[in-house]
């Protein structure tokens, strides 16, 4: 049964690898081609695998690959690979590394409880560190009246 649940998970999640050229982006005005380049790479999503732009995120590096020479002069082709997620698609450069935010969320959650935890428990533990003190402040004032010392 295990089995069967990886198979449904890695039908929900695709990834493919294209080579997109952006030769078509050269024919418009240059102050507009990095505009337009990000524009095109969500319509040849659309083309591929039929989701709509509202639905496709470009990673931040990707932006940056194709802004890197300024709005102008951006690159003839570029390598993307597309991660399919239901109905919403993550764009990356090929070599980029790709951060899985589902799991660092649970993870986050988690750890914040135990911070809350911890939080609680420094602050018992300092209330018996003062406790400790003041407890130790009053014998050593009794004995000093009686004499002691």
């Amino acid at each position: 049964m295990a089995a069967k649940k990886e198979k449904k998970q890695e039908k929900k999640e695709e990834a493919k690898e294209f080579v997109v050229s952006l030769s078509k982006v050269f024919k418009n005005p240059k102050p507009k081609r990095a505009y337009r380049a990000i524009n095109f790479i969500k319509k040849f999503i659309f083309k591929h695998f039929r989701i709509k732009a509202d639905d496709v995120s470009i990673s931040n590096a990707l932006n940056e690959a194709i802004w890197a020479k300024g709005r102008e002069h951006i690159p003839r082709k570029i390598e993307i690979k597309v991660v399919k997620e239901d109905n919403k698609a993550k764009v990356y450069l090929k070599g980029e590394k790709i951060a899985q935010p589902k799991k660092k969320k649970k993870e986050e959650a988690k750890a914040e409880e135990k911070t809350e935890e911890t939080k609680e428990e420094k602050a018992e533990i300092e209330k018996k560190k003062e406790d400790k003190k003041t407890k130790e402040k009053a014998a050593e004032l009794t004995q000093i009246k009686r004499g002691g010392k």
